[in-house]
């Protein structure tokens, strides 16, 4: 069950209009940093000199989350709330010019906090007296003592709560660069003298300040980088926006997409509710148009061969080799080596792997879409490199619900049509998707009722009335674990089953035994245990392979298929290959048109391998026979909901025979 259908995500401006109790559920990462800022805070409690942090990190990784987090700590916790309070400034501090404006806000923001619903009456009265202060001031603007005054106001405030003041101030790099010469010492003056007023502001990068002793806020503070999120740090904040349980080996393909930034995150989670790549792209087009400038301004910073390697890193989006990025930056290999060496120290590009295994990528993935819209003017690139994830991260359940949409939105976007193309061409497991789009209407539409029902299993085979009621229960029992998604239990009732079967409890028909193994492993494949679910579909093969009633044989043509499939998705596409071929040849001279299905789709499905493994001659030649086989099927006892889906994925198999012919060369053919 999707337990964020109707929870909205953050992703910008966490903890604004949100209570407490809400920030502290969705702060499922950064428990350490958290950890760490908090204990900082707690020493400066009884401290006359306090210690001041700045938490450094790209836009999207997660800064405002954890100072909101930290906030709603130390109003929630008794420890932290009899001795300090927080002061959260907004994101953009664009009225701070000098130290007046900075104490001017300082009491702004104090009675703000002061006015909170949950505040005490005694603290909503200083809210008032706090702001009408702050008007007052402000109207002297011209006085040359406004800057004692407001801090004075502080202070008296300070005194009146009997707590510390918390101040949080956001994007702290540009505060310092566009405030009076003397701001920055006048400052850390104060925060050196003064125990009642301690810092923790936040920046997106390492200013040049920070190490320069002549500046004045060197050595005054403790940094705290914030990484990008690891693998289960980005399933753990996935099971909150999206509300869907995973494994680490599927948010792997996710943790690449979005170079582990929360916000993209919390962006492609929306992607997952709304299965629309249109919703998509607005969203990413909204997210880059507002943040170009700092984009632009970050690339600006970089000196000219840095920025020529970084740039040909951002295009290919992907990871890559420092061959791969020479021959993008028309560079010389060992220039480049040195220069992703620069850039690994600068923070913007990250490395995996070792030795000649190594592969580079940027760590911010949102500077790959600004860069993708801004040089080619289009969608189309963003599109194909998420399509790309798409194929990777979601199972063919959903992979079938979300390409379905693709193509229907692709009939009304250009941008998303030559998206989707680029990715075809590039990627025969794209192919391979498209293919399959036609088959849950071939492959379980034609698995008569009987196959899912008990009147099904026992009009085959003689069921005695207690064996009969002993398979209704466990009957309704799967049917209804498959609907709620729990698997687990699937798994533990189908296993009754055929324990009751081996003790001689019950006799249960082959029939129903066959599929119960059917649904087991359907249900190891949802849970990820990929070889279980092998071991499953064989079993079924070794224990009704002998079978000759055509349902059965139905059920066994299944079994192979889906063992393939798993074989084949994870790599061992030698292995596929041969489980296709047991079921052209189990299966291949069976009159049954719905079992000679079944047989097409294996032979399609040979080709798709076949190309994998890099042999396109055999698989353009299975491409034919699987379209031959098609056509000798008698489409006459077939439904004509199947016989519609049957043309659809004739189709598809041209189709996709007519991309590798035209990765070949081979146009003429192709066309």
């Amino acid at each position: 069950m999707n337990k964020a259908k109707d929870r909205r995500i953050r992703k910008f401006n966490p903890g604004t209009f949100q209570p407490d109790s809400e920030v502290i559920e969705q702060f499922v990462i950064r428990k350490h940093e958290l950890s760490t800022v908090l204990d900082i805070l707690r020493g400066n409690i009884e401290s006359p000199s306090c210690q001041h942090v700045l938490v450094v990190a790209p836009r999207g990784r997660g800064k405002t989350m954890l100072l909101a987090r930290t906030a709603a700590e130390l109003r929630v916790n008794d420890d932290f709330s009899e001795n300090l309070l927080p002061v959260r400034f907004m994101e953009e501090s664009q009225e701070i010019f000098n130290l007046a404006d900075f104490w001017l806000d300082t009491l702004f923001y104090l009675s703000k906090e002061c006015a909170r619903p949950d505040s005490e009456l005694a603290e909503a009265e200083l809210a008032q007296e706090l702001l009408q202060r702050h008007v007052a001031l402000s109207a002297k603007w011209r006085d040359q003592g406004l800057e004692n005054y407001a801090r004075a106001a502080v202070l008296y405030a300070v005194d009146r709560l009997g707590r510390k003041l918390v101040l949080m101030v956001e994007n702290f790099q540009a505060l310092s660069k566009d405030v009076d010469e003397d701001f920055g010492w006048k400052l850390r003056a104060i925060l050196q003298t003064e125990p009642q007023i301690m810092l923790v502001a936040s920046a997106t990068s390492r200013f040049e300040g920070l190490d320069d002793a002549t500046q004045p806020f060197f050595e005054q503070f403790r940094i705290l980088n914030l990484k990008p999120l690891n693998t289960d740090e980005c399933r753990k904040l996935w099971e909150v926006v999206s509300g869907d349980t995973v494994s680490g080996r599927e948010m792997r393909p996710l943790e690449i997409l979005t170079g582990g930034s929360p916000r993209l995150l919390v962006i492609i989670a929306g992607f997952r509710r709304h299965k629309s790549m249109r919703h998509l792209m607005e969203e990413l087009v909204h997210l880059i148009d507002e943040h170009t400038e700092y984009f632009r301004g970050h690339l600006d910073e970089l000196p000219s061969h840095e920025r020529r390697i970084y740039l040909a890193v951002i295009d290919l989006w992907r990871p890559s080799t420092p061959s791969e990025i020479g021959v993008r930056a028309r560079m010389d290999v060992r220039t480049v080596s040195t220069m992703l060496g620069r850039l690994i120290r600068r923070g913007v590009v990250t490395v995996e792997g070792g030795g000649r295994k190594r592969r580079y990528t940027a760590a911010e993935r949102l500077y790959c879409i600004y860069y993708k819209l801004r040089r080619e003017r289009s969608e189309a690139a963003v599109v194909t490199n998420l399509i790309h994830f798409m194929a990777a991260f979601y199972n063919e359940a959903e992979q079938k619900e979300v390409f379905s949409a693709l193509v229907l939105e692709a009939a009304e976007s250009v941008a998303i049509r030559d998206g989707l193309d680029r990715a075809v061409a590039e990627s025969p497991e794209i192919n391979g998707i498209l293919a399959r789009m036609y088959r849950p209407s071939l492959e379980h539409s034609q698995l008569k009722k009987k196959e899912l029902s008990v009147e099904g299993h026992t009009q085959s085979e003689s069921v005695s009335t207690r064996d009969e009621k002993f398979l209704r229960r466990l009957n309704t029992e799967i049917l209804d674990g498959l609907e709620k998604n729990e698997f687990e239990k699937v798994i533990g009732i189908v296993d009754q089953a055929l324990a009751s079967q081996r003790s001689d409890s019950y006799e249960l028909p082959e029939s129903f035994l066959a599929w119960t193994l059917l649904v087991k492993a359907d249900a190891q494949e949802k849970l990820g245990d990929l070889v279980a679910a092998v071991l499953t579909y064989e079993e079924v093969v070794k224990r009704f392979g002998t079978a000759e009633n055509p349902d059965m044989q139905m059920m066994i043509a299944s079994a192979l298929n889906s063992k393939g499939k798993i074989l084949q998705g994870q790599g061992e596409l030698d292995s596929a290959v041969l489980t296709y071929e047991e079921v052209v040849k189990r299966f291949g001279t069976a009159e049954s048109p719905e079992l000679q299905i079944k047989v097409a789709v294996a032979i399609c499905d040979q080709g798709l391998a076949l190309d994998m493994s890099g042999d396109p001659n055999s698989a353009v030649s299975t491409f034919g026979k699987a379209v031959e086989h098609i056509d000798s099927i008698e489409t006459t006892e077939l439904s004509d909901a199947i016989a519609t889906a049957l043309q659809g994925f004739v189709a598809a198999v041209l189709n996709t025979r007519g991309l590798v012919l035209q990765r070949q060369g081979e146009l003429d053919s192709a066309v």
